[in-house]
């Protein structure tokens, strides 16, 4: 292998440390890690296409940092803040009715099958004069 691809390899797996790192530090918030990292959105995801260890362990930063609000969401629907107990109930109760939007389905969430049907009155039919 020449000097230049080692030297390539070498700057890659420094980069994706120094962005898994900047990730970390930032809750999985992408721009902010490219910019402490000084690498492009566009190298970042073209990593997260071609290298599944780097993809597994910015899922994974992804889910500590869902974890951390999770938490802080818990805290305060504990301390009783109601608009918070209202967003998990919304989120999270929609199969016990906790939601804004009714959803209609049929059996087993199955679209509803609708049938128009049309109703005619027997009333008689009378000519008008049009005449004048």
């Amino acid at each position: 292998m020449g000097h230049s691809k080692k030297r390539e390899q070498t700057r890659t797996k420094v980069t994706k440390d120094a962005l898994l790192d900047a990730l970390r530090q930032n809750m999985g918030n992408v721009t902010l890690a490219c910019h402490f990292a000084k690498c492009s959105r566009s190298t970042f995801y073209r990593y997260i296409e071609s290298d599944d260890h780097f993809k597994s362990e910015v899922e994974e930063i992804s889910n500590i940092a869902l974890d951390i609000c999770e938490a802080e969401l818990w805290k305060q629907i504990k301390d009783g803040n109601v608009p918070c107990i209202l967003f998990y109930l919304k989120t999270k109760g929609k199969k016990r009715g906790y939601v804004e939007r009714q959803e209609v389905t049929g059996s087993d969430g199955s679209p509803v099958l609708f049938q128009e049907t049309k109703t005619y009155l027997n009333a008689p039919i009378t000519e008008t004069d049009t005449s004048n």
